[in-house]
């Protein structure tokens, strides 16, 4: 009759999903726009794009929206562009 095995190890390390670089990417870009609130104030001519402590000024509503998607599509890009990556 075959014998049981002494008890067997475990282990307590966390396991880790495997993720896909697009997975990760797409995690960071979440983690970036969770860091700063979004608001827009629309004026007669433009509008006023305010992240977190920096504000932007349009020359036209579409203009701002415009940036506002590039912003949600690259967060960590157009914030180096704009100059406000860690500083708000």
């Amino acid at each position: 009759m075959p014998q049981c095995p002494e008890e067997m190890p475990v282990c307590k390390a966390p396991i880790e999903p495997c993720l896909s670089k697009e997975q990760k990417d797409e995690r960071r870009k979440i983690e970036i726009l969770k860091n700063w609130e979004i608001g827009i104030q629309v004026l007669d001519r433009g509008c006023v794009v305010k992240i977190g402590c920096k504000s932007f000024a349009f020359v036209s509503v579409e203009a701002g929206y415009k940036e506002i998607g590039r912003y949600l599509e690259n967060p960590q890009l157009v914030a180096t562009q704009h100059g406000f990556g860690d500083y708000c």
